[in-house]
């Protein structure tokens, strides 16, 4: 991919950022239920498809699964592997810079 990239740890999950984009200071959101383990959030001037088409092509290089959970949603993608799932997360503001929010959860078993 042309997208260069770093990896950060969150919550024991390496998660690749696009080069382009730098950390916010911490903010506390609530996060949505089933991504608590712990998150980050990145901004940079990155349009929300070229988030998108990275995620598609590094996530699945790690061995990571879309799955269908915010399908109806245009601004986010959740991805499993195991039991950990990772939701991506990408507001363009008016400013021309895409904020990139990074959850990760970890599913209980199923029963």
């Amino acid at each position: 991919s042309g997208c260069k990239q770093t990896n950060q740890e969150i919550a024991g999950v390496s998660i690749p950022i696009p080069e382009k984009m730098t950390r916010n200071a911490d903010k506390s959101f609530a996060p949505i239920p089933g991504f608590e383990d712990g998150q980050a959030s990145y901004e940079g001037k990155i349009s929300p498809a070229d988030i998108f088409t990275f995620y598609q092509e590094v996530m699945a290089a790690k061995g990571w699964q879309p799955n269908s959970w915010f399908a109806d949603h245009k601004d986010r993608i959740a991805y499993t592997k195991g039991n950990r799932v990772v939701l991506i997360r990408y507001n363009q503001t008016p400013a021309g810079t895409t904020v990139l929010t990074v959850m990760v959860g970890t599913q209980n078993p199923p029963k």
